[in-house]
């Protein structure tokens, strides 16, 4: 038998082969995609919001800028050329609002914020113009409310703040008549929610911040059909400010955020799928870096899920392996309240956002 140093050889072969995998499996992956620097904006912007037109152009409008002045100014950037170029005031100033491309083709923007409280109004864009033109009112005024287009065309707009507390109406406008409808009410006030139009047509609603600055772990749905909120299972961990991605599969990434309403809370790393068939949550892959404040998530063509903002770096979710691996590149610092679209190549455009010192002009290119 051939020995070295007192174990048979074939042995000890296979004990190098099993040091070797258990080394190569502690490795860190390389990185997906990247992340590079695009041109600035011409305003610095935070808590704006960024909306593709019929052109395949984006119109980012509103928010706060560097001196956190509410914005009523707007720019529309081309990705062709990657300039940003100015376009209408809108008829106030706004921040924490709505955007919604209608059937259209004209972008709806209502609600959010300014110095004189929580706002109702509404008011859309022509992109042929390049002006806004005021809608009717909601029945409600909100700030930081989320959006979702039915199948209908129709905008839902659910939940957000009234300056005071968080609020549990929701409404739908027409683009008929350019009127809100109120619908039934979801099961509890939220603000800092998510909502998220699944393959059926329905909206999941879930987290956000309850009455008395509760962060919640409910979920609900909303049925265009009855136009009603039913509950839909809770999940593992309450959270606020969090980010939501409809994946390919049909499954539901919801990721990060806080679990309690302060700035010094800390930001989770933990991530968990709400699956519609079976109106349940299940735990998946933690973030690398704990992350709240979040934009949108991008749902990328080959399944998997961009996740960006509440800290330098950029994360991709790979459902296939229920995984999060860092992107080559970073922001120039953590940024919260950015505002994020993908683009007809795929890839995916980042504008904006906070730091400590205020917001930024700046922009980001992602490219799987």
């Amino acid at each position: 038998m051939n020995l070295r140093h007192g174990v048979p050889l074939f042995l000890g072969t296979l004990l190098l082969c099993a040091a070797a995998q258990q080394t190569s499996s502690k490795r860190p992956l390389p990185p997906v995609g990247k992340l590079t620097a695009g041109h600035d904006m011409n305003v610095a912007r935070g808590a704006h919001t960024a909306s593709v037109l019929p052109d395949f152009k984006v119109l980012i409008a509103g928010g706060t800028d560097d001196k956190r002045a509410v914005l009523a100014s707007t720019e529309v950037y081309d990705p062709t050329t990657e300039n940003f170029t100015p376009s209408g005031l809108m008829t106030v100033p706004r921040q924490g609002h709505i955007a919604a491309v209608l059937s259209d083709g004209k972008v709806l923007i209502a609600g959010g914020a300014n110095r004189s409280g929580a706002l109702a109004s509404s008011e859309d864009y022509e992109y042929d113009t390049g002006k806004f033109t005021p809608r009717g009112n909601m029945h409600v005024a909100r700030a930081r409310a989320s959006v979702t287009v039915l199948r209908d065309g129709s905008p839902l707009v659910a939940g957000g703040s009234n300056g005071v507390q968080s609020l549990d109406s929701a409404e739908t406008y027409s683009v008929l008549t350019g009127k809100w409808a109120l619908v039934g009410k979801m099961s509890t006030p939220r603000v800092g929610h998510t909502a998220t139009l699944l393959p059926d047509g329905r909206v999941l609603v879930v987290g956000g911040m309850g009455l008395k600055h509760g962060v919640l772990a409910t979920a609900e749905i909303y049925d265009p059909k009855t136009k009603q909120f039913t509950r839909a299972g809770e999940m593992h961990q309450p959270r606020f400010q969090h980010a939501a991605v409809l994946l390919v599969n049909g499954k539901v990434l919801i990721v990060g955020g806080t679990s309690v309403e302060a700035k010094t809370s800390p930001a989770l790393t933990s991530a968990e799928l709400y699956d519609p068939a079976t109106q349940t949550f299940t735990v998946t892959g933690n973030l690398n870096e704990g992350r709240s404040r979040l934009p949108d998530g991008a749902s990328l063509r080959d399944g998997r899920a961009l996740i960006v903002g509440g800290a330098m770096s950029a994360e991709i979710f790979d459902p296939r392996g229920g995984a999060f691996r860092q992107v080559d590149g970073s922001l120039d610092t953590a940024r919260f309240n950015s505002a994020t679209i993908q683009v007809m190549d795929g890839s995916v455009r980042i504008f904006g956002g906070y730091d400590d010192k205020g917001a930024t002009r700046k922009s980001w290119i992602y490219r799987p």
